[in-house]
């Protein structure tokens, strides 16, 4: 039995050797008709003189011209086949270096645009702290929000691609629903009087004050809303509608409505508006200005909460823009933000190296370092970096990722490859002015610890170094 799967394997071997060309294919085919009719005529006593080389002939032709056919359709079918998949394979390898490039330019667009804001924020966040009068406050507090607001939507126009793929995350904080809107309102007060508008705030008493949810993609949607019903209406009047749909004990749902009476959007436009880039018509770019894509992104922030964006519009009568959201019900906060910034403990005692090429973010850091009684070093860039942490002890290092001369990531990667337990343990924590996912995981990956989003909020910052420390 062995030596018959044997030579069935050598039959099958030498079968597939000489069936590659059209012409061994052709003696094969020939063959196999031209035996069995020559033993049938011998068989019948039939004369094969003749009939046999004719039939020969004539099969060896046709089986020929067949072959040949069938061989250079399977020849070109195999070429197109081999060229398309070298044509998938360029194509794979550009959209890999595109998507690369874009999230490079990306990632250094967010760096640059983020570093002047988080003077802004910053500075707003150290005037609070510094025993402002009550005149002063409230002006302070629309500059601090209208500054978070403004880089939620660079965050959103350099990463849109987030809210296409699904990725977005939300928040689940505890805010004021009450402060969250006066702080709209009152950032839209400039807006208001230059189109002679009133902006009409209508909040039933059942909806409570506190609600846990994403206070910022909120602020967003709202604050698009308004910006576009005010912008759109003059002489008029706009008004923000919330009401209490329902509740029970640890949630509730909110309807909102934006309410305006201005111009108005088409019939035929109301199933477009809310693309990306799209306005009602070319003229309404050129009058009004704005991109187009701030509708589309609140239809996507309210779509992955669960929610749709809903619009009544007339022409000349004015647009309704409403939507449902459910929250957990929230608690008042023990402390206010400026209590708790004021409240932090002392860090004293605690040694940490910043390092960022940035003179107005050092003078930002240098701020809430000596306000925490930290003791630190700078360094300008990831080559001194490496030499300072050679020569000095530090309880934690915070690194800017982008620098000149040695960028954080190839410092830390350094770091972590001198010899001594000591520069495996050492806490760095990334500074980082991207908001890109990608930069975030790249973090981790050179063995950073954690990071911290430029601008950062002094709270984060300081929980960030206190959890890294042992303080006595």
């Amino acid at each position: 039995m062995r030596w018959f799967k044997e030579s069935k394997k050598n039959f099958k071997s030498i079968f597939q050797k000489y069936t590659k060309k059209p012409f061994h294919i052709t003696l094969i085919y020939t063959l196999s008709i031209i035996l069995p009719i020559g033993l049938i005529l011998l068989l019948f006593n039939k004369s094969t003189s003749t009939i046999l080389p004719v039939a020969a002939l004539i099969t060896m032709v046709v089986s020929w011209m067949l072959f040949s056919l069938l061989n250079s359709i399977q020849d070109g079918q195999l070429k197109k086949m081999q060229a398309e998949q070298k044509q998938l394979i360029i194509e794979k390898e550009i959209a890999e270096a595109t998507a690369k490039a874009r999230s490079e330019f990306l990632s250094t667009m967010s760096h640059e645009i983020r570093t002047p804001m988080n003077a802004v924020i910053g500075m707003s966040h150290i005037l609070l702290q510094d025993n402002p009068s009550e005149e002063q406050i409230p002006n302070l507090k629309i500059l601090k929000f209208s500054a978070e607001n403004l880089l939620s939507l660079i965050n959103d126009i350099l990463d849109y691609n987030k809210l296409e793929s699904g990725k977005l995350n939300f928040e689940k904080t505890n805010f004021s629903l009450k402060d969250t809107v006066n702080s709209i309102t009152h950032s839209l007060k400039t807006k208001v009087r230059e189109n002679n508008n009133q902006l009409v705030i209508n909040m039933n008493e059942d909806v409570p004050e506190y609600i846990v949810g994403d206070p910022t993609r909120l602020a967003q949607v709202l604050n698009n809303l308004l910006s576009n019903a005010i912008k759109f209406t003059e002489d008029g009047q706009v008004t923000l509608h919330i009401q209490c749909q329902k509740e029970d004990e640890k949630n509730v749902v909110l309807d909102f409505a934006v309410t305006d009476t201005g111009i108005g959007i088409p019939e035929d436009k109301l199933d477009h508006i809310f693309e990306s880039f799209t306005q009602a018509c070319s003229s309404t770019t050129r009058k009004f200005g704005g991109t187009g894509l701030g509708l589309a992104i609140i239809k996507k922030i309210l779509e992955h909460q669960g929610s749709q964006i809903q619009l009544k519009s007339k022409v000349g009568e004015g647009s309704t823009f409403y939507f449902t959201l459910q929250f957990a019900k929230g608690e008042a906060p023990k402390l206010s933000e400026i209590e708790r910034d004021n409240n932090l403990k002392s860090l004293s005692g605690t040694k940490v190296l910043l390092v960022e090429d940035n003179k107005i973010n050092q003078l930002i850091a240098n701020r809430f370092l000596k306000k925490w009684d930290i003791n630190y070093d700078v360094a300008d860039n990831g080559a001194i970096a490496l030499e300072k942490v050679q020569k000095n002890d530090y309880d934690v290092v915070l690194m800017d990722l982008q620098m000149p001369t040695m960028d954080g990531y190839t410092a830390t990667a350094k770091i972590r490859n001198l010899e001594g337990h000591k520069y495996q343990q050492l806490p760095i924590i990334a500074l980082t002015a991207s908001a890109m996912l990608e930069e975030r995981n790249r973090v981790y990956t050179v063995g950073m610890n954690d990071y911290v989003t430029k601008p950062f909020n002094p709270i984060e910052l300081y929980s960030a170094i206190n959890k890294y420390i042992n303080v006595a």
